[in-house]
C-alpha cells in the first residue's frame, strides 16, 4: 500500500539536517521504498510504499520513527521532537453516553469523549493544505482533525453528532443479513450477516464500524456537541465486511493492518486539544475508556548467534542491543518488550533478526556465491505442454480466452464452492467447467464472423473436503460455424502433437445453433504426452483406405473395441476414431503391406479377421 507522507509534516517530529531527497533514499535503503517525490504547494511528498505487515508506518509518526533511527546511521544529524500528548481535564460532566457492546470481540478498546460548545467552520490553512497534499478533501475543522489524526497518527476516529445520537445511547453489535444503512456518501448499503456495526437508543444504525459512519449522524454546521470516537476493532472482521461490501476506505485499510491499541488515548487527547484550539471545543464528560481485552506484554528473547547466522556476518550484542533499543525495543534480561506499535508485526526471534539486519542495512552485507552441488528436481513438462497446445491452436485458427476463476451459480455443479466475499452475485462460486463462460464469451461475439473457434487452457475448482479446494488444469474449447467432424480432427491433431497414442474419443457437448465444445482434463492429457518421435520408413506400396461402422452393446468400452481391432492383423496400418451415434461407432481403417502391394484379396481377409475378434464381446459390423 502506498502512502503520501508531506516531508514538513515529518518535521513535526524529527530536526533533521537531510533534506527530503536524502531522507527518501535512506528510507529505500533500509525501510520502505519511497516511489516518487511530488512537489504540491511548494512542499515535498514523500510517496512511500509500505509492506503489509506494517500498519504502523501508514501514518506520518511511523515514517518519522524509521527515520529517527536509519538518518544518524548514515552520517546525517536527527533528534527527536515529538511532543508528549496533554492529559485533558473535563469542563463538566453534563453529558454521557451509555455503551453496550454485544459481543467484546468485535472491539478490544472502545474510547469516547463529548465535546460540547463546538463551532462548526473552516480549518486553519495549514491543516487543510496538509489534508490536500495527501489526497484528503477538507469537510470542516471537525472532520478535518479525525482526517488529521488518522494520517499523523495512523489513528482512524469518528465524529458523531452527540443529539443526533437518540437516548445519547451506542449498542455495538454485528449486523443481520439484509440490513441498510445510508452511509455519509449518501450511498445505501445492504449489509451482509457480520458485520461491525452500532445502532443508537431507537435501533437506528448510526455506524458502519471501522469502514465509514451513517449519514443520519453526521456533524453538520448546526451540530454543537460532538462525539469523538476512537477504537480499535477486531482486524479480521474489517477486512471481511469492507471487500464483501466493495467499500475500502483509507480508514478500513488501517483497522484492518491493526492499530497502535496503546495509542488510541494519545491520539484522543491530541485531537480534543486541536478542537479546543480551532472550534472552541470544550470537553463535557468523563473520558469513556473500555479495554474489552487486556493486552499481555509481548517479551521476545534475544538470541544473538542466530542473529548473526542469518545475517552471515558478525555483529556485536552492543550494536544489537542499541538498534532494538531505537526502534523502541526495551531491554529486560536478555529479552525485549515489543513496543505497542509493533505489536501484531513482532513475534520471533527470527523478526528481531530482520529489524537489526535492515537497520544494519541489507547493502552492507558481504555478496558470496552460493556454493556446493546444483540439487536434483524432478522436471515439470506441463507448461512445455501448454505451450505446445496453445501454440497448436493457435495456427489453427483459434482465439485464446482468459475468464474470471468465479462466476455464477448457473454455471457451476452443486458441489462448488462459493465465495465468502464475492465481488458481484456474477462472481459468488468458484468455476467448475470452462465450458459455460466459454460459450457466453463466444455468444457475445458470435455476430462478428460465421466461423468462431475459441479456447481456454486454464484451472477449475472441486471441492475435496479440505480448506483448500482440488485446482486442475482444463483445456476447454468452443466452435460455431465448423461441422462436428472438423473439431474431431482438431483433436487428433492434438493428440498426434504431444505424442498420445491413445486415441479414446473425447466427449463433444452439442450446444446447439452449430455449436460444439468439448472440456479435457489437461493434466491427465501430459501423461500420456511423450517428446519421443518414432521413424518409419516410407514404402514404394500404397495403402487402402476404408471406414467401418460397428454396433457396440452397452458395456463395451472405445479402447476394448480399438485394441481387438489393432490386433486383429499386423497390416492395419492406421486406426482412427471417425464418428459416433446413439450406439454405432465408426472407425477410419487404413491397410498396408510393406513387403507387396496390398490387394483387395487382403483387406477382405484382414477385415474377416477384425469380425471374427469384435464378435466374440458381441460387437458386429452395421448393415
Amino acid at each position: 500500500m502506498n502512502v503520501l507522507i508531506p516531508y514538513s509534516w515529518i518535521k513535526d517530529y524529527i530536526k533533521t539536517n537531510a533534506d527530503a531527497k536524502e531522507a527518501a533514499r535512506i528510507l529505500s535503503l533500509h525501510c520502505f521504498s519511497v516511489e516518487r517525490i511530488n512537489k504540491v504547494n511548494g512542499d515535498d511528498v514523500l510517496e512511500v510504499e509500505v509492506t503489509p505487515n506494517r500498519g504502523d508506518a501508514l501514518s506520518v509518526i511511523g515514517i518519522a520513527r524509521e527515520l529517527n533511527v536509519v538518518l544518524p546511521r548514515n552520517g546525517f544529524k536527527c533528534e527527536w521532537v515529538g511532543k508528549k500528548s496533554e492529559v485533558f481535564h473535563p469542563a463538566s460532566t453534563d453529558d454521557c453516553l451509555e455503551a453496550v457492546i454485544k459481543d467484546k470481540t468485535l472491539v478490544p478498546r472502545f474510547c469516547a469523549v463529548v465535546l460540547s460548545n463546538v463551532k462548526i467552520g473552516e480549518s486553519p490553512q495549514k491543516i487543510k493544505a496538509r489534508l490536500e497534499s495527501v489526497g484528503i478533501r477538507t469537510l470542516g475543522n471537525v472532520i478535518d482533525v479525525t482526517n488529521y489524526m488518522m494520517i499523523d497518527k495512523g489513528q482512524p476516529m469518528h465524529a458523531f453528532d452527540y443529539d443526533k445520537i437518540e437516548g445519547h445511547k451506542m449498542i455495538v453489535r454485528e449486523s443481520k443479513e439484509g440490513e441498510k444503512v445510508v452511509t455519509l456518501d449518501g450511498v445505501e448499503r445492504k449489509l451482509p450477516e457480520g458485520v461491525i456495526v452500532i445502532e443508537d437508543g431507537s435501533g437506528r444504525l448510526i455506524d458502519l464500524c471501522g469502514i465509514m459512519g451513517a449519514k443520519n449522524s453526521e456533524v453538520d454546521e448546526s451540530t454543537k456537541k460532538v462525539l469523538l470516537f476512537v477504537q480499535a476493532y477486531d482486524p479480521v472482521r474489517i477486512r471481511k465486511a469492507s471487500m464483501s461490501l466493495g467499500h475500502r476506505t483509507e480508514a478500513a485499510l488501517r483497522f484492518e493492518k491493526g492499530i497502535d491499541f496503546e495509542g488510541i488515548i494519545p491520539a484522543l487527547y491530541d485531537s480534543v486539544e486541536m478542537l479546543h484550539e480551532i472550534a472552541g471545543a470544550e470537553v463535557s464528560s468523563d473520558l469513556i475508556d473500555i479495554k474489552n481485552v487486556e493486552r499481555n506484554v509481548k517479551s521476545i528473547p534475544v538470541d544473538y548467534e542466530k542473529i548473526n547466522k542469518i545475517a552471515g556476518i558478525d555483529i556485536k550484542p552492543e550494536v544489537v542491543d542499541q538498534t532494538l533499543s531505537d526502534l523502541g525495543f526495551e531491554n529486560r534480561n536478555g529479552f525485549v518488550v515489543v513496543p505497542s506499535w509493533r505489536y501484531e508485526d513482532i513475534e520471533i526471534t527470527e523478526d528481531l533478526a530482520e529489524e537489526v539486519i535492515r537497520i544494519y542495512g541489507y547493502h552492507n552485507l558481504p555478496g558470496r556465491l552460493l556454493t556446493g552441488e546444483i540439487p536434483v528436481t524432478e522436471r515439470d513438462d506441463s507448461y512445455y505442454w501448454e505451450d505446445v497446445v496453445k501454440d497448436l491452436l493457435k495456427h489453427l485458427g483459434f482465439f485464446e480466452c482468459y475468464t474470471y476463476s468465479c462466476t455464477k451459480k448457473e454455471n457451476v455443479s452443486a458441489t462448488a464452492l462459493k465465495i465468502v466475499n464475492p465481488l458481484s452475485e456474477d462472481l459468488l462460486y468458484l468455476k467448475t467447467s470452462l465450458l459455460p463462460q466459454l460459450v457466453e464469451v463466444l455468444d457475445k461475439n458470435q455476430s462478428y464472423r460465421d466461423k468462431i473457434k475459441l479456447f481456454e487452457l486454464s484451472s477449475v475448482y472441486f471441492s475435496n473436503g479440505k480448506d483448500l479446494p482440488l485446482q486442475q488444469q482444463f483445456l476447454g474449447i468452443v466452435t460455431k460455424g465448423i461441422v462436428k467432424i472438423e473439431l474431431r480432427g482438431i483433436l487428433e491433431v492434438i493428440g498426434d502433437e504431444m505424442g498420445i497414442q491413445d486415441d479414446s474419443p473425447f466427449e463433444i457437448s452439442d450446444f446447439g445453433n452449430g455449436k460444439f465444445g468439448v472440456e479435457i482434463n489437461f493434466e491427465e492429457l501430459v501423461k500420456k504426452a511423450t517428446k519421443e518421435k518414432t521413424y518409419i520408413p516410407l514404402t514404394n506400396f500404397n495403402s487402402i483406405k476404408e471406414d467401418l461402422t460397428f454396433s457396440i452393446p452397452r458395456g463395451v468400452l472405445y479402447p476394448q473395441v480399438r485394441s481387438l481391432i489393432l490386433d486383429s492383423d499386423e497390416r492395419i496400418y492406421k486406426l482412427g476414431f471417425k464418428d459416433i451415434y446413439k450406439n454405432a461407432l465408426t472407425f477410419a481403417i487404413e491397410y498396408l503391406d510393406r513387403e507387396k502391394q496390398i490387394s483387395s484379396e487382403d483387406t477382405q481377409e484382414i477385415r474377416k479377421k477384425i469380425f471374427e475378434k469384435l464378435e466374440k464381446i458381441g460387437v458386429r459390423l452395421k448393415v
